[in-house]
């Protein structure tokens, strides 16, 4: 199915009350009466009525047609629409169940480091450590980051992002199923990512990408199971993600963002299943794009998701949004029901480049792995603002299997039908031996079986189909 964050659901198909007991009960005696007094009226004087066949037609008749009978009545008014339901619950369970399939996927971030111009920014921001930072308007330099005679201030960035990231890097490079994915400013990064990989003593040499920062934030998406996207050749089980803002990349230029850096060690769904106990900083949740304009819509629409009970969203992160899209989606935090404290990165390190949207992932990561709830992430998108859940662990809602769903998925009551209507025919008929009536009552029987056999496979396809081409 295609993914669809405003996917309707159908409600519950009502199983049906099946006709009352007495309901049988009463035809029974109604055509006991029938045969037993039509018997009696017209039977030979003379003759003894304990025989056989006065036995036949005053008793086992009417019990035989008022199986028959009984079991059409259950069949058209209980069985044929229990069956549709059933069929229908059974689909939109297999609806819903891959729905919430496809809103839980995610990419675990099993380590990350973060060099911001403020140090032990996170905990700062949320108040754990020391007093928030703020920075409103300036530009700041990463002042610690700082060149070497022999080494360039971008060389000894990338030491400080990868140094304490080494154990997990050589584990995964050793996966032989790893990649880097660059996202920062520089025209020709891949060297020094190289050179001080070597010098960290890691194994290898990795295959690097470069993504610039004019490319769609949602590119992300297409990293959780999309292996067609021109960004991916094949889909690893470990991604590290280096991006970065330095102003050495563009010299004797004014600056308008702050430096900062970031390294994201990511465990793609394809690792976390064949290792689902991998540690883990936390998970980031598939995102949703959204208008700026319909911000409202689009938070209750990801809370109706439960990618996380929404009670356990405490923190909200934002950076880069202006005009429409900041005070819709502070609007839209607002009125959603939901109780987080608000951190704006810009006003506390200033104004941020693209390498925003990969530190506020890490530093929420970060804040998720601390015990402080779910953390709310927005970014702007060219088509409006992306949303974003950063979680320790997400929820899992029951998805129960009602025993009623697989409900008379055989024709074993028409089979019934067929066989009480078959044995009534034939008793009822005047000849002693074979002849044309019984074969013709036969062959017309097993007719209506195979028919209502037939229906009963081909209508799962037509109820399947319904709710598919309603919903799917």
């Amino acid at each position: 199915m295609r993914f669809r964050w405003d996917q309707p659901f159908p409600p519950e198909y009502e199983m049906p009350t099946p006709p009352p007991a007495w309901l049988y009960v009463a035809i029974f005696f109604l055509l006991l009466c029938i045969f037993a007094g039509g018997t009696v009226l017209t039977w030979p004087q003379g003759q003894p009525v304990d025989s056989r066949q006065f036995l036949r037609t005053a008793l086992v008749l009417p019990l035989l047609l008022s199986m028959a009978v009984g079991f059409g009545i259950f069949i058209v008014g209980y069985d044929l629409p229990a069956h549709e339901a059933a069929v229908k619950n059974s689909v939109r369970w297999e609806l819903l169940k891959e729905w919430r399939r496809m809103v839980r996927i995610r990419n675990a971030v099993l380590d990350s480091t973060i060099l911001a111009p403020e140090p032990e920014l996170a905990e700062r921001m949320l108040k754990l450590e020391g007093s928030p930072p703020h920075n409103p308007g300036r530009v700041m330099r990463l002042e610690d980051v700082v060149a070497r005679d022999d080494q360039s201030r971008r060389h000894v960035m990338l030491e400080k992002l990868l140094a304490p990231l080494v154990p997990k890097l050589t584990e995964a490079v050793g996966s032989e199923s790893f990649e880097v994915v660059l996202q920062c400013d520089d025209e020709e990064p891949s060297g020094d990512v190289q050179a001080a990989w070597r010098q960290l003593g890691l194994p290898g040499a990795p295959r690097i990408r470069r993504i610039g920062n004019d490319t769609d934030p949602e590119v992300a998406y297409h990293w959780f199971e999309d292996e067609s996207h021109p960004y991916l050749d094949r889909t690893p089980k470990y991604r590290l993600v280096l991006a970065w803002h330095l102003h050495d990349a563009v010299p004797d230029t004014p600056q308008t963002a702050s430096e900062a850096a970031v390294a994201l060690l990511l465990g793609l769904p394809r690792l976390m299943q064949e290792k689902p106990d991998t540690k883990r900083q936390g998970w980031l949740m598939h995102q949703l794009v959204s208008e700026a304009d319909q911000m409202d819509k689009s938070l209750k629409l990801l809370l109706r998701a439960e990618q996380v009970s929404p009670k356990q969203i405490r923190h909200f992160w934002y950076s880069r949004l202006k005009g429409l899209a900041q005070h819709s989606t502070l609007g839209a935090v607002r009125d959603a029901g939901i109780e987080v404290e608000q951190h704006a990165l810009d006003p506390a390190i200033g104004p941020q480049a693209p390498v925003a949207r990969w530190l506020l992932a890490a530093l929420a990561a970060k804040m998720a792995h601390f015990g402080q709830g779910a953390q709310l992430v927005a970014l702007p998108h060219e088509r409006g603002v992306i949303l974003n859940l950063v979680v320790r662990e997400p929820d899992q809602p029951p998805m129960p299997w009602k025993e009623e769903y697989g409900f008379s998925l055989g024709p074993f009551y028409e089979f019934l039908f067929c066989v009480a209507l078959w044995a009534f025919m034939l008793l009822a008929s005047p000849d002693k031996t074979w002849g044309t009536f019984q074969t013709v009552a036969t062959v017309a029987v097993v007719a209506v079986f195979l028919l209502s056999a037939g229906w009963r496979l081909f209508s799962i396809r037509v109820y399947s189909d319904d709710v598919w081409n309603k919903y799917g």
